[in-house]
C-alpha cells in the first residue's frame, strides 16, 4: 500500500485537523511510492505503517505549530 491523496483527506476528516498543502505533498512524496530495501527489493508499506507514519507526522507538525 502507498499513501494516496484520498487516504490523506480521509485521515484529516477523521481527526478533524487539516494540514498545509506543502506538508501533505511532503508526505505523499515520502509515502506515496514503493521503497527499495537494503537488498534491492521493491516493497510497499503496510496499511499500519502508513497510518503510523501519518499519525506521527501530524503530531510533529502540530507540535511545531504550537511552539
Amino acid at each position: 500500500m502507498v499513501l494516496t491523496k484520498k487516504y490523506l483527506e480521509k485521515y484529516q476528516n477523521n481527526v478533524r485537523k487539516t494540514i498545509p498543502d506543502t506538508f501533505a505533498e511532503e508526505l505523499l512524496l515520502e509515502l506515496g511510492q514503493p521503497f527499495i530495501d537494503n537488498e534491492g527489493h521493491v516493497n510497499e508499506y503496510s496499511e499500519q505503517d502508513i497510518f503510523e507514519q501519518v499519525r506521527k507526522a501530524f503530531q510533529r507538525h502540530f507540535k511545531e505549530v504550537k511552539t
